[in-house]
């Protein structure tokens, strides 16, 4: 039985222990005997050094214009902020300095940060401008 490509290729980059392991759970899930497996790895290996003479190229054939996208069945995406229910139950204490206590003090909404999903506490202010402490990502909010 021969095996895939990808299974060879995976085996060809692992060396010593990890490549002895490997081909142990190969032999278990393809039914293949060590020694087939090994004769098929020297063969990818060998068969991977030789350049092929007769692989077919894929035509390449540059233009100088682009094709035209219809927006108009486009969705729009999801700009608005992803607003928490129960804001009370997260600690959004960022930062202990009493400037820092004074807006924490203006915050009455929770959001999700859109990049790492890590709760946000936000005043009604709008538009406002965001920067998650736990990923640095910026947003502007409008909404």
């Amino acid at each position: 039985m021969a095996l895939p490509q990808d299974v060879l290729a995976r085996l060809a980059s692992l060396t010593g222990y990890d490549q002895m392991l490997e081909m142990d759970t190969v032999s278990r899930t393809h039914g293949v005997g060590l020694a087939e497996i090994e004769s098929q790895l020297a063969a990818y290996k060998a068969g991977a050094m030789q350049p092929e003479a007769n692989a077919p190229v894929a035509d390449f054939d540059p233009v100088a214009s682009k094709e035209l996208v219809d927006l108009e069945n486009a969705q729009p995406v999801n700009t608005g902020p992803n607003y928490i229910d129960n804001p009370d139950q997260f600690r959004m204490k960022y930062d202990p300095s009493a400037r820092g206590q004074a807006n924490q003090s203006q915050v009455n909404q929770a959001i999700m940060c859109p990049a790492c999903s890590a709760p946000l506490g936000i005043p009604d202010i709008r538009p406002i401008k965001v920067t998650c402490p736990q990923c640095m990502h910026e947003a502007v909010f409008h909404s």
